[in-house]
């Protein structure tokens, strides 16, 4: 890759940001490599409409009075959550590398600032992001298992097609904000000279 180049240069010729993030950084990543990560974790979440929409006939009935995928579901809402950690996290990631990219050699203070805040956008998409949007579209999966699986999750006390009206995000919308966070953060990815 074209910006995967100056990781691998003479570390005299290196900047301090990137000497002091091989050092210290948490994920040790591009940011380009971090924000297609997020994408990745995006294009996941943009499956949520459909896994609810493909639920078999019976699952369907049994636990849904409309459509599924304009129901309000907490499972829908935990994928909203994660798709929110990762388009901020992808703002963040994005900022860094423009920022290094227009101040090359910035001064040792804003350099553990730098890394600071890339490590907490990493860790923000690569947890958060990644529970939230795992976690929730598990949830809407489990149907798909049949009436049984899903009895047996409530038995177990996790009702996977909770209404929640408190958020109101149905798997539609997850879906749609999936898929846009997605796409944005493919397409920092391709933009920025990652460090």
């Amino acid at each position: 890759m074209p910006g995967e180049s100056k990781l691998l240069a003479d570390p005299g010729e290196r900047t301090q940001y990137n000497l002091l993030r091989s050092q210290h950084g948490m994920v040790p990543l591009s940011i380009r490599t971090k924000l297609r990560w997020c994408a990745l974790l995006g294009f996941l979440a943009a499956l949520a409409a459909p896994i609810v929409a493909t639920l078999p006939a019976a699952v369907q009935a049994a636990y849904f009075t409309g459509d599924p995928t304009t129901t309000r579901l907490g499972a829908a809402a935990a994928v909203a959550v994660g798709v929110a950690a990762v388009a901020a996290a992808s703002v963040g990631l994005t900022a860094v590398a423009l920022y290094v990219d227009r101040h090359p050699d910035p001064p040792e203070k804003r350099v553990w600032t730098l890394v600071a805040v890339e490590d907490a956008a990493s860790v923000f998409a690569f947890v958060t992001g990644t529970l939230g949007i795992v976690s929730g579209s598990a949830l809407l999966a489990s149907g798909h298992w049949g009436s049984d699986a899903v009895r047996g999750l409530i038995e177990f006390g996790i009702r996977p097609y909770l209404v929640y009206e408190a958020l109101p995000v149905t798997p539609r919308l997850a879906a749609a904000a999936g898929f846009v966070v997605a796409l944005r953060a493919l397409a920092s990815s391709v933009y920025i000279d990652a460090p």
